[in-house]
């Protein structure tokens, strides 16, 4: 008559009961001996709506700790997706080699076009070397705070000496369509974001800007 139930993770049993009550079944909370969940099946309860129950776990399941029926799962690392970079977790074997990662055939198609990994890879350090010297050269007006031995290819913060001018800095780059260089998550300022999309054209229009900004809010003749 009545049927008790506990799930392998706890903190899922109120997430269960909410979508179950969704679905017009309810007074499944706690079984008074054992906690959990009870399910009562008395004379009155139809055959019918046991295997509603029934089809309500089984989804319930797969949605929560199964990932069986997905090809494949990915993640963006931030705002890595796509060209930029993309994580991977295979899920079906032969999805590997296979045109079914679409996005990812996509970029992979792009590296191999520029030359393989050897080749985005000079053109990633020369990107950075570009935008390192432009800070290095400016006699304090930009400055990089990460030692010349850990800088990233890929993420460059900066900040201004004067620092009241980044708010300035950052809308005068928007204007020119040169956006997302708002503060760095861990040393504040602004940080621009080379990936793999980046084009070489994309930062020497940052560097072109940043000379300009600058001769026009000091030191002049830094350059």
């Amino acid at each position: 008559m009545n049927v008790p139930f506990t799930l392998q993770n706890s903190g899922l049993e109120a997430e269960f009961i909410k979508g179950a009550a969704k679905e017009n079944m309810v007074e499944l909370r706690q079984h008074k001996s054992i906690g959990g969940m009870r399910a009562s099946i008395y004379n009155a309860m139809p055959l019918a709506a046991v295997e509603k129950l029934v089809a309500f776990m089984k989804d319930f399941q797969a949605r929560f700790t199964s990932v069986n029926k997905f090809g494949f799962i990915y993640a963006g690392a931030q705002k890595n997706v796509g060209p930029s970079g993309v994580t991977i977790v295979i899920i079906k074997k032969y999805l590997i080699g296979n045109d079914g990662i679409y996005m990812c055939g996509l970029a992979f198609e792009d590296l191999l076009d520029q030359g393989g990994l050897v080749e985005v890879e000079k053109k990633n350090k020369k990107k950075a070397e570009i935008l390192y010297n432009a800070y290095d050269g400016s006699d304090g007006f930009y400055r990089c705070p990460v030692e010349k031995s850990v800088r990233s290819l890929m993420n460059v913060p900066f900040t201004l000496e004067k620092s009241g001018l980044e708010i300035e800095f950052i809308k005068g780059a928007a204007k020119e369509n040169m956006v997302q260089l708002k503060q760095h998550k861990s040393v504040g300022g602004t940080r621009a974001s080379i990936y793999n999309a980046k084009p070489l054209t994309g930062v020497e229009k940052s560097v072109a800007f940043m000379k300009d900004f600058q001769a026009r809010n000091g030191f002049a003749n830094a350059w």
